[in-house]
């Protein structure tokens, strides 16, 4: 028994010692890479070409076909990326050799060992994914070990042979200064959700419960749908906000069991599967009432109810929630501005920052309605009766309809002295009204 007990100490020590050993050569003081590519109008329209051409590929009937991506798409994704995680820097390079993926993630660790730097290398390959060492700090490991360390956590915490068939679609890669183009054999039954595979994914998503209980949000989104139908289309949401959380405050009140955090998160999730749109559902579960007299009633207020007399920025306020509820407050704040930026190219409505306003608006108000127990009680008190103009602070004052030419003129880029004056006297402004105080409290 003792010479067992040894034998583990001794097999626990060696792990910690090989850990503590990998963590020191795998983190730095220093990043390695510093980010270069900032959001603006440009790289936002290259991403968004991007996405789409990916889209079109993949709704293709064609099983053989090729993706494209670009050095400008590239510094595009690299952008928003590190806009979306400022404490991410990131960077591509294309050159007839191959391509050069940098990264550098700031960590909450001392500074010794600060940075996460990872750099990999993917050269032409005329049979599937040639991935060259990759680099993580001080370590350097073959592009085959590291693509077995993601086959590992993919089959393990994911789904078996998911990375496999997807790298199995690549059949060749071509690489110059310009563009890589990755030439694939798409098995349309892979992107084809079938049955058993969609019930598997919708029973872990209701066990999971990631984004609250289905039936509490049913509940809400039930008595929204209620109230709905006796409200004028041109209501201001702040109607609607005021009857879900004056619901969220009586519950609470009536017993523990309903903690305020948990009916705020559910309340709000009722708005924006309301008034978003019908593919937030899918993260949730099934919530819609789809009788067709209710969805009338909800499709015409979805166009017509609004904030600050605008439609428009109803819609920025509910999105952002969304945004924030589904994702983290730094990729919200991002896509908003990212596409603002698609705005200012030809054909948009210009970059507006009463749009970033309602935005950031709609990005803390979900964050601090499910910050804390205590944040969650004080904003049912305050959102039981808000008005519009305390949900939003007045636009006035705010530039709008700015193409590319007239933004980079007034401002230059989003790192700008002009431009963070401009996001600062925004956040100022919602300082001002109460709800949004509890958020810098």
């Amino acid at each position: 028994m003792k010479v067992f007990i040894k034998s583990l100490v001794f097999i626990l020590l060696a792990l910690i010692i090989t850990s503590l050993g990998l963590i020191y050569f795998a983190l730095q003081s220093q990043q390695s890479t510093v980010q270069v590519n900032q959001i603006n109008a440009a790289s936002a329209k290259h991403s968004q070409q991007l996405a789409q051409r990916i889209v079109s590929t993949l709704k293709q009937k064609n099983t053989v076909t090729s993706i494209s991506i670009n050095q400008q798409e590239a510094n595009g994704l690299t952008a928003l990326l590190h806009r979306a995680f400022p404490k991410v820097n990131a960077d591509v390079r294309l050159s007839k050799y191959g391509a050069a993926i940098e990264a550098s993630l700031a960590l909450p660790f001392p500074s010794f060992i600060k940075y996460l730097n990872v750099n990999a290398y993917i050269s032409p390959s005329t049979q599937g994914l040639l991935l060259d060492e990759v680099s993580l700090g001080d370590l350097k490991v073959s592009g085959e070990f590291f693509i077995s360390l993601m086959r590992f956590a993919a089959d393990n915490f994911l789904k078996e042979q998911l990375l496999d068939n997807a790298l199995a679609m690549i059949t060749s890669i071509d690489i110059n200064e310009e563009r890589l183009i990755a030439h694939l054999s798409i098995d349309k039954n892979l992107l084809t959700m079938k049955k058993d595979d969609k019930s598997f994914l919708l029973k872990m998503r209701d066990d999971l419960a990631l984004f609250g209980n289905v039936e509490t949000i049913s509940f809400y989104y039930q008595s929204l749908s209620e109230f709905a139908a006796q409200q004028d289309m041109h209501s201001s949401i702040a109607v609607f906000i005021r009857h879900v959380f004056e619901l969220a405050k009586t519950r609470s009140s009536i017993s523990k069991e309903y903690l305020a955090v948990k009916e705020n998160q559910a309340a709000i999730t009722a708005l924006i599967i309301y008034f978003g749109a019908d593919r937030f559902e899918l993260l949730v579960g099934d919530v819609i009432i789809r009788e067709k007299e209710q969805l009338v009633i909800r499709n015409r207020l979805r166009k017509h109810v609004s904030l600050q007399t605008r439609p428009d920025l109803q819609k920025h306020f509910i999105y952002s929630m969304a945004l924030q509820l589904f994702s983290s407050h730094g990729a919200s704040d991002a896509i908003g501005e990212f596409k603002e930026f698609l705005d200012t190219n030809k054909g948009g409505s210009g970059f507006s920052f009463a749009d970033l306003q309602a935005d950031r608006a709609g990005t803390r108000l979900a964050m601090i309605v499910t910050k804390s127990e205590k944040n969650a009680k004080r904003a049912q008190q305050l959102l039981a009766n808000v008005t519009d103009a305390e949900l939003l602070p007045s636009i006035e004052g705010l530039h709008e309809g700015l193409n590319e030419d007239s933004f980079e003129k007034k401002f230059k880029d989003v790192l700008s002295k002009d431009y963070q004056q401009t996001l600062t006297e925004i956040d100022n402004r919602l300082k001002n009204l109460p709800v949004y105080q509890l958020g810098w409290e």
